[in-house]
């Protein structure tokens, strides 16, 4: 019942967006998912601190590059905690631990690794040379202009792995599924790989065991992050990797690089590696030369932080790129969660904290008509497990409209003025437990207000012992609902 996943580290070069808002975010709904079924889950975070990007960024600010993470890693846990991300571990390649995991790793693998010269294209921002084949004047990942370097490295060979990597790919280990040929495909272009750098051109990076001259490649150094966090090289309690979670920019590092460096060092592969796509701007990906950089900070302060998750996951499939806009955002905020969430959740707990104080009592066991919601519930899971947020989303609604429509249609209240208050009790009960099940459906994606809810309904929150247990502890009849109102749980929108 153990559970690992990861991000991928960020550099911090920069201040955090909304890019890393968004895979940030996802990872912590499988997590909490996770939790909730019992799993003993282990969420890595961090930062991707050396190489010639972090150097450059931090004489710009004219301060050292280890002055520029101390400060820039910090917005990185501010924005985790406004956005209330329950991650265990935060790593920075700058720990000591890790730079000894890395110089241990190159020297276990040694073998596979030779020195030669490098002549070709290199994209300074991306940290990685671009074949002949991909380069014309600009990257063909971020668009940037290449520099053309000539110059000693240390390569990992990679020629007797890469049928191993094809098999394991083949495997069903990347996701979405259409992302899988892409990467397959590109094995057949790959040749060996700049494990290293000049110490002459990059200063800022772990030195490479046995030659001063040259750093280790940051990509070569942030990979075994997901191995050194989890106590490479001793013993490592949670590896393999559940889930890798990146953006489709990185998935050939993810996909075929690490696997390779892995073979090289007998260490088992991770279990799956999940590539999103981008959020853009009016079609552009965002960029700060364009200036339409989204500062997830001030969206969590006009939003709050359930509606920031919320609506990341819900708008568009996870695995696709999506277009942002505030307007989107208040769309999402108005009709799903103030109107058909926020309301059902007040208009029932007031009626309950109105009429029945001392709590709401189950006459009889509930039953529905025209909605089978164990199987909606199998459903969800499923979804959840598969990374499908866009889709269990989707399941979570059919549950939230049909109690709308229920409520609309036995209307409790003109129970009540007709005097039939325990006919209008029993309504009321199976409003109740409708949404004890939309609250633990909906946990995982906005915490807050889903305690903040199961508080005011006497529902208890707690994980179970694996999926039987968490179904049934979701599916369970209470003897009585002691309910308060709820409030106004999505305020409207102010300017």
């Amino acid at each position: 019942m153990k559970f690992y996943i990861t991000t991928p580290i960020y550099y911090v070069n920069d201040t955090p967006h909304i890019g890393h808002a968004y895979t940030t975010i996802a990872a912590d709904v499988i997590a909490r998912f996770k939790r909730m079924f019992g799993y003993n889950v282990f969420f890595l975070t961090g930062t991707d601190e050396h190489g010639k990007k972090i150097e450059k960024a931090a004489q710009e600010k004219g301060m050292s590059p280890k002055e520029l993470a101390d400060i820039t890693h910090q917005r990185f846990k501010e924005l985790w905690k406004v956005l209330n991300i329950s991650y265990d571990k935060f790593i920075r390649t700058t720990d000591p631990e890790h730079e000894q995991a890395v110089r241990e790793f190159w020297q276990k693998i040694k073998g596979s690794i030779y020195k030669s010269k490098y002549k070709g294209w290199y994209c300074i921002p991306c940290e990685t040379f671009v074949s002949q084949t991909q380069a014309e004047d600009n990257c063909p990942t971020c668009g940037r202009k290449l520099e053309f370097l000539e110059e000693d490295s240390y390569f990992l060979s990679v020629s007797k792995y890469k049928e191993e990597v094809r098999k394991y790919l083949e495997q069903d280990i990347v996701k979405p599924d259409f992302r899988k040929n892409e990467v397959i495909n590109a094995i057949d272009d790959l040749q060996d790989i700049s494990i290293s750098r000049p110490r002459s051109r990059v200063m800022w990076g772990i030195p490479v065991p046995g030659d001063e001259n040259f750093v280790i490649y940051v990509w070569f150094d942030a990979l075994i992050n997901y191995i050194s966090a989890v106590g490479y090289p001793n013993k490592m309690e949670f590896w393999p990797a559940d889930i890798h979670i990146v953006g489709k920019d990185i998935i050939k590092f993810h996909a075929i690089i690490w696997p390779i460096m892995l073979m090289a060092a007998g260490i088992e592969l991770p279990k799956k590696i999940f590539a999103h796509g981008w959020w853009k701007v009016k079609g552009q990906k965002m960029s700060k030369s364009l200036k339409n950089v989204v500062d997830p900070f001030e969206l969590a302060k006009v939003f709050g932080e359930d509606t920031i998750r919320f609506f990341l996951l819900r708008e568009i499939p996870f695995g696709n790129d999506g277009d942002f806009s505030e307007e989107l955002i208040i769309r999402r905020y108005e009709s799903d969660l103030a109107k058909d969430t926020g309301n059902l959740f007040l208009r029932i707990s007031k009626l309950a904290q109105n009429n029945f104080p001392g709590g709401v009592r189950r006459i009889q066991a509930p039953k529905f008509q025209d909605i089978n919601i164990e199987a909606l519930l199998d459903d969800w899971i499923a979804k959840m497990n598969d990374l499908d947020f866009f889709n269990a989303l989707n399941i979570l609604f059919q549950i939230i409209s049909y109690a709308n429509k229920y409520a609309d249609i036995k209307a409790p209240w003109k129970l009540l003025r007709a005097g039939n208050n325990e006919e209008a009790e029993k309504v009321i009960y199976d409003l109740a437990y409708l949404i004890k099940i939309i609250i633990f459906m909906l946990l995982p994606f906005c915490p807050t207000i889903s305690k903040t809810v199961a508080e005011r309904f006497g529902i208890k929150i707690q994980n179970a012992k694996g999926e039987n247990e968490m179904k049934k502890m979701i599916l369970e009849n209470y003897e009585i609902f002691k309910i308060s109102s709820t409030g106004v749980l999505f305020p409207k929108i102010e300017g």
